[in-house]
C-alpha cells in the first residue's frame, strides 16, 4: 500500500466516522452528555482499556507460538498485531490487514514465504474461533435479536455463511494443494477475455507457486497439534476478551443490569453482522447495531451514544492510531546468525 493509498483511505475513514457521529449526535442532548462525562464510573473503563492492550498481547503472543522456534525481533512482534488493526480499519472488508501482517513480520526478520503462511494459518484459526464462539452464543442472544431486531437476522446469518465459506476456501489452500489450483485456474478464465494469454499464465504460474508455498508451511504447522492448540486456545481467548469490552463501558455508564455472558452473546452477533458492510470498519453499521443492541441496558438515548462513541474509540479508532504509529517505528532487524531457519 503507497502512501497515497494510506493517505486516502485514513481520510475516507475519518470522514465517514465523521459523518456517522454528527447524524448520532443530532438527537443529543449536549448538556446531558457533558454530565454522563462527569458520572462516569473510569474505573471501569480502565478496565476495558486494559482488555484491549491484553487483545493486541494476545495477537503478538499467538504469532510468537505460530513461529517457533523462528525469533523475532521482540518490537517487531509488539508492533504487527497494530499495523493488521491499522490495516483493517483503513480498507473495506478489512482486507489491507494481512498484508500489513505480512510486512510487520517481515520487517521484524521474518521471511515473506514464512510469514505469509503463518499469516495464513493465523487467519484460518481466527476464523474457526469465530465460527465456534458464535454458535456458542446463538443459544444467549439470537433470540433476543429475533424477538426486538428481526432486521439484523439476515445479516447475522450472512454473515456466518461468509465467515464458514472463507474457513473451507482456506482450509482448500492449505491442504488441498491441486484441487484449489484447478479451483483457480477456472476462476482465471474470465480474466482472459481482457488480458493476454501470457499474462494470465503468468498470474496462473504464481498464483500455482503460492499455493503450493502456503500448503508447505501449513503441512508442517498442521503437523504440531500442540502448537495449534495453544494458538487457538489464546484465539479463543483473544475473541472472548474483545466481546467482552462493551460490557465494562455498559458498567462505567452505569448499566448495572447488564449479564456479562448476555453482553458477549449480543456482540458476537453484532460483529458477524457489520463484518460484511463494504465499508472500512464497518463503519456506520457498527455504530447503529451497538445502538439497537445496547441501548435497553441504558438509561436514555443520550448515554447510548457516549457509550458507543468510547467503545469506537477504544475498539476501533485507537487501533488505527496505534497502528500508523507502530507502522512509523520500523525495528532492527535480527542477525542472521539469530535467525532459525525452518
Amino acid at each position: 500500500m503507497s502512501k497515497k493509498q494510506r493517505f486516502f483511505w485514513i481520510l475516507l475513514t475519518l470522514f465517514i466516522g465523521a459523518i456517522v457521529f454528527v447524524y448520532s449526535f443530532r438527537k443529543v442532548n449536549f448538556k446531558e452528555f457533558c454530565r454522563q462525562m462527569a458520572n462516569t464510573n473510569y474505573n471501569w473503563l480502565l478496565i476495558a482499556f486494559l482488555m484491549i492492550i491484553f487483545y493486541y498481547l494476545t495477537m503478538a503472543w499467538i504469532l510468537k507460538i505460530l513461529l517457533r522456534p523462528t525469533k523475532v525481533n521482540f518490537w517487531g512482534l509488539i508492533r504487527t498485531p497494530l499495523m493488521e488493526q491499522f490495516g483493517n480499519g483503513i480498507t473495506p472488508f478489512s482486507v489491507g490487514g494481512q498484508p500489513m501482517q505480512i510486512l510487520g513480520l517481515q520487517q521484524a526478520g521474518v521471511s515473506v514465504g514464512e510469514g505469509s503462511s503463518v499469516s495464513l494459518m493465523k487467519f484460518v484459526i481466527y476464523q474457526g474461533m469465530i465460527v465456534v464462539t458464535f454458535l456458542i452464543c446463538l443459544v444467549f442472544g439470537y433470540q433476543y435479536v429475533a424477538d426486538h431486531m428481526l432486521a439484523m437476522t439476515s445479516l447475522v446469518i450472512f454473515g456466518i455463511i461468509i465467515h464458514v465459506l472463507v474457513l473451507l476456501g482456506l482450509i482448500f489452500i492449505m491442504f488441498f494443494p491441486p484441487i484449489t489450483e484447478k479451483l483457480a485456474n477456472i476462476a482465471l478464465i474470465p480474466f482472459r477475455w481482457f488480458l493476454s494469454d501470457e499474462q494470465v499464465d503468468e498470474i496462473s504460474l504464481k498464483l500455482d507457486q503460492k499455493i503450493l508455498e502456503f500448503h508447505a508451511v501449513s503441512h508442517k504447522l498442521a503437523s504440531d497439534p500442540k502448537k495449534l492448540f495453544e494458538a487457538s486456545c489464546l484465539t479463543l481467548i483473544q475473541l472472548l476478551v474483545y466481546y467482552l469490552i462493551p460490557y465494562f463501558i455498559l458498567r462505567a455508564v452505569g448499566a448495572e443490569n447488564a449479564n456479562a455472558i448476555f453482553i458477549v452473546a449480543l456482540n458476537v452477533i453484532l460483529t458477524l453482522a457489520i463484518s460484511i458492510f463494504p465499508v472500512p470498519g464497518g463503519t456506520g453499521g457498527a455504530e447503529i447495531g451497538f445502538s439497537l443492541l445496547f441501548s435497553s441496558f441504558l438509561a436514555n438515548h443520550t448515554v447510548t451514544i457516549f457509550a458507543m462513541l468510547v467503545w469506537r474509540l477504544m475498539t476501533y479508532y485507537f487501533g488505527i492510531f496505534a497502528g500508523l504509529l507502530a507502522y512509523n517505528i520500523i525495528p532492527n532487524q535480527l542477525d542472521e546468525k539469530n535467525h532459525v531457519d525452518n
